[in-house]
């Protein structure tokens, strides 16, 4: 099983190879470059797997929600080569990756409340129990202390994610210092693949969760 794992949600991208069962990682440094490095990262990390993109046997990329440029970025880069290669897609939802996370290196906590920074005060996020089951849907919301504590929560929450930094400000919880990246996908993208869960490569689109904010010049 050879699978390429790419990461754009988050503001470092970063890729991924499974190849029979190893798993091969790059990241990169600069903040928002996707369309710039995600290309060169692929290479490279196929070239340190020894992974030649004809064996590959599927894409797998983080399906959102995130930020809207890396995901299109993402997304279209995927789909091209899954095309070319005529191999499947696969989709990981990032708030399950950025779950996953946490989990790998805080195991204790029963659950593990994922949360993407949608700037100013407001985050993306859902609730996922210690299998890594989604509890709640993902919304979007602004972060209180009066609104912001849903009613399943247990006595062991784990927040995670890049808007976990300030919730935990306002909800007074733990905080895991992760965000989503093509490492944590991995055995997701695993158990998608033995499963064939895979999404349609001509009508996939990422799960904005909101639609981009943009504005018309006036000029």
């Amino acid at each position: 099983m050879n699978i390429l794992c790419i990461e754009t949600s988050a503001s470092l991208c970063s890729v991924a190879v499974i190849k029979n069962d190893n798993i091969f990682f790059l990241d990169s440094s600069r903040s928002m470059a996707h369309s710039e490095i995600l290309m060169e990262l692929v290479i490279g990390c196929m070239k340190h797997a020894n992974c030649k993109m004809d064996e590959l046997n599927a894409i797998a990329l983080s399906g959102g929600p995130g930020s809207y440029t890396g995901l299109r970025i993402g997304c279209s880069s995927a789909k091209g080569l899954c095309y070319g290669l005529n191999i499947p897609l696969i989709a990981i939802d990032t708030l399950q990756i950025i779950a996953y996370a946490a989990r790998e290196n805080n195991p204790n906590f029963k659950q593990y409340w994922a949360m993407v920074d949608a700037r100013r005060m407001e985050v993306y996020h859902a609730l996922f129990n210690h299998n890594l089951e989604q509890i709640t849907p993902a919304i979007s919301a602004i972060l209180n202390a009066t609104d912001f504590n849903p009613d399943n929560l247990s006595d062991s929450v784990m927040l995670c994610g890049d808007g976990a930094e300030k919730a935990t400000e306002v909800l007074n919880m733990p905080d895991a210092k992760v965000i989503a990246n093509a490492k944590s996908m991995c055995e997701l993208a695993k158990q998608a693949y033995i499963n064939s869960d895979f999404k349609d490569v001509a009508y996939f689109e990422p799960f904005y969760l909101k639609q981009a904010n943009i504005t018309v010049s006036k000029s």
